[in-house]
């Protein structure tokens, strides 16, 4: 089978994404193609037996569909597999116009989010459409799916099914990097950390978590909070300092507000005890998948697939969303801090036994075949 894995961005989870599912599709004895941004692409250091055509320049939405285009003819594959998408308001007219135009498109999309995190006016009519001209749909949980099914009017037509998401051993782990050369390389003090860690947008929930913290007044003179990652889509620099310095955290919160490079994420979670995601909303999330294939325990809200993936064996689930919910859950965590590592590796097993991406090929490629015998 040939396949034809598309992703616009070429660099973070997505691209992290699109890559491990292109290694581990090759892996089965088919032909893979990865069509990515032509400048932006980050992972040219990761080693690769799939092949990747640079398509993309974010130049226009006619553009970068008249490229695509031209590459599905020059490369054509049984399936093109959509991992993120050029125009999340315009793409479902090209898709409307291939399932017109072609006999068998074979478009499948990936679900990763079943709407965009901070949606605008207009988006869910687009991601309706867009749904609902796909020749199959791909989503990482069950309440992904319900979700799916609750907010996409029509969508009962097309083709969806469960994948897990992969782990992320290959990206998140360094056997040969210790804790000393972890803590050298960032920069940082030799501290215990809970690592917050990825692009800090609103739907992360980093204010609340800042509060939260804020709230335990017996905090551990050796431990500390490390928000790592750069402020995005309305969260600012000046903002978390502002919450920093509102709630006295100088002593327990360090930042490191930046990008931070592929090579350099092996550190975070090299240095990181406990990782926590107090996020608002998600469906599911790979610095979850990251953190439990490096062997660290997580603590997370009660959002998408994270009640489906944590259980008390490798983390802590909040009760709710609140900063009171996540104080309660950060001060048990805390309470068994001597149980950290023993959740780590008990995390890095499930995770390689549960998220293998030999077994997501495995279903992809029978997901594939499912659409391919349906659209004869």
């Amino acid at each position: 089978m040939k396949i034809i894995i598309i992703e616009t961005g070429g660099w973070g989870g997505i691209g992290h994404y699109a890559h491990c599912l292109c290694s581990a599709l090759q892996d089965t004895g088919n032909e893979v193609a990865l069509l990515t941004h032509a400048r932006n692409y980050k992972l040219d250091d990761f080693e690769k037996k799939y092949r990747v055509i640079p398509t993309f320049q974010g130049d226009g939405f006619v553009s970068d569909w008249l490229r695509l285009k031209t590459n599905l003819k020059k490369y054509p594959g049984d399936i093109v597999h959509f991992q993120s998408l050029i125009s999340t308001r315009r793409d479902w007219v090209a898709f409307w116009l291939s399932r017109m135009l072609c006999s068998n498109p074979r478009f499948i999309i990936t679900v990763h989010n079943v709407l965009p995190h901070e949606i605008q006016f207009g988006e869910k009519l687009s991601y309706n459409l867009l749904y609902c001209a796909a020749s199959g749909l791909i989503v990482h949980s069950r309440p992904s799916q319900k979700e799916l099914i609750s907010k996409i009017s029509g969508i009962s037509k097309t083709p969806t099914t469960v994948i897990p998401h992969g782990h992320y051993g290959e990206i998140a782990t360094d056997d040969l990097l210790s804790r000393r050369s972890a803590i050298k390389l960032l920069s940082l003090e030799d501290h215990r950390y809970i690592v917050f860690f990825g692009a800090i947008r609103p739907y992360k929930g980093i204010y609340n978590f800042l509060s939260a913290v804020a709230k335990i007044s017996e905090w551990p003179r050796d431990l500390k909070v490390l928000i790592v990652g750069k402020p995005m889509h309305g969260v600012t620099e000046e903002e978390l300092l502002s919450a920093q310095k509102y709630h006295n955290l100088e002593k327990k919160v360090v930042f490191k507000l930046e990008y931070i490079p592929d090579q350099h994420i092996p550190a975070i979670f090299k240095i990181a005890d406990l990782v926590a995601l107090p996020y608002i909303k998600i469906d599911q999330s790979g610095v979850l998948l990251a953190a439990l294939a490096a062997g660290r325990p997580v603590l997370c809200t009660p959002v998408g697939a994270f009640p489906e993936t944590v259980h008390p064996g490798i983390g802590f689930l909040a009760a709710g969303l609140s900063s009171v919910d996540l104080k309660n859950a950060l001060i048990q965590a805390i309470q068994k801090r001597k149980l950290w590592s023993e959740m780590g590796d008990r995390a890095n097993k499930e995770s390689r036994d549960l998220y293998s991406w030999d077994s997501i090929a495995k279903k992809t490629i029978s997901f594939y075949q499912e659409i391919c015998s349906q659209s004869l």
